[in-house]
């Protein structure tokens, strides 16, 4: 096997991939992120986030309470990174009953959010800074190294024909982890989300912030926690309007395949497109005037989600030195508190650094995103 071109490969270079790796560099960890080449056409699910971030709980749960925190890892972050996207919002919950506070009184919630397309624009320099190799390619297969005992690192083969390779390798490609390793936890599922874009239209404004309107339940979550019980392929809608870019990001349709195809099937474009528009038509009287608008451009991408709602940042089982990050439910609020204790996880060398792992693989279980379930080798 060829000698290590660094200590972490990161499969993946969007919301998850990026932070961790830059989570792995403060800990003066060498690490390479691997990411394709973008095409014309090609998106992200980061890309097409709405990128907002709570600064409440969403769940009476230990990753809920500790992502409503996510605001001030995203302010240090922006600190020491520089822009990345990050600024106070306005958010007005469509469909939510008037309860206590601002919510009550104005009808609004003060959030944050970050602008997915100025975080993917910043990123590349923002990590070449930090000292990460950025390597561009498609990954066509993993291979662990000889020494199945824990140091046998692993090799990565990519679509020039070349290969990298790395002592701790991270799987945070999103819908993309499981055809590297089929033997991922089967938690991990694939759906599809797709949004209207709408390029010179910027939502409204409250208190010199912008305002997110936001659904005040995600049909998404439901579907996706029975998404093994699905006989047909299911989908719902979630009205919103987010600003991005100048423009916006309009409704999100969630597009779920039966249970027995869902590594295969995918929505065809144009139909969830119809079902989208007309489900925007009838939720709110403010989104409906926006449908029609000459522009407005459907975009669809997969997504990786976890059945039960919780995300993984874990060791892979019975695969020494992989790992997984992806699954993620609200992404831009839970990354940021879960990066830097999967950082500590993976650079567990020393005894100082070997304490903190294990302190971080502990905090990871309680907040219920490690994996004990098993991994079958499936590299081929």
């Amino acid at each position: 096997m060829a000698a290590p071109t660094a200590d972490v490969l990161i499969v993946g270079g969007g919301l998850a991939g990026a932070l961790l790796a830059l989570e792995l560099r403060r800990r003066d960890a060498r690490v390479m992120v691997v990411e394709a080449e973008p095409g014309p056409q090609a998106l992200s699910a980061t890309a097409l986030s709405y990128g907002a971030i709570p600064g409440w709980p969403l769940a009476n749960s230990p990753l809920a309470r500790a992502a409503a925190a996510a605001a001030w890892r995203w302010r240090d972050l922006q600190h020491g990174y520089g822009d990345l996207g990050w600024r106070p919002v306005c958010a007005r919950l469509l469909g939510a009953a008037p309860g206590p506070g601002l919510l009550a009184r104005f009808g609004l919630l003060p959030m944050s959010q970050v602008d997915p397309a100025v975080l993917l624009d910043r990123l590349p320099a923002v990590l070449t800074a930090a000292g990460v190799q950025l390597r561009p390619g498609r990954v066509l297969r993993l291979d662990p190294g000889p020494g199945r005992g824990g140091s046998g690192g692993w090799r990565v083969s990519l679509s020039d024909g070349l290969a990298e390779a790395a002592e701790q390798l991270v799987l945070a490609a999103g819908a993309g982890c499981r055809r590297l390793w089929p033997g991922l936890p089967p938690t991990l599922q694939r759906s599809w989300a797709g949004v209207l874009e709408l390029p010179s239209v910027a939502p409204p404004r409250r208190w010199g912030r912008s305002e997110l309107l936001l659904p005040g339940r995600f049909n998404r979550l439901a579907l996706e926690r029975r998404s093994q019980e699905l006989a047909a392929a299911a989908w719902v809608v979630d009205a919103g309007l987010v600003p991005r870019s100048g423009g916006s990001l309009l409704g999100q349709i969630s597009w779920i395949a039966a249970a027995c195809e869902a590594e295969t099937a995918a929505p065809v474009p144009a139909q969830a497109e119809v079902w989208l528009r007309e489900a925007l038509l009838a939720a709110d009287p403010l989104l409906a005037g926006l449908v029609p608008l000459q522009g407005a451009r459907y975009r669809q991408v997969p997504v990786a989600f976890c059945r039960d709602g919780r995300p993984l940042a874990t060791a892979v089982a019975g695969a020494p030195g992989l790992w997984l990050f992806s699954g993620f439910s609200g992404g831009f609020a839970q990354v940021p508190v879960l990066a830097p204790l999967l950082a500590a996880a993976i650079t567990a060398e020393g005894a100082t650094a070997g304490v903190r792992a294990d302190l971080a693989t502990r905090e990871l279980q309680r907040l219920g995103v490690w994996s004990g379930l098993p991994s079958s080798s499936a590299a081929g």
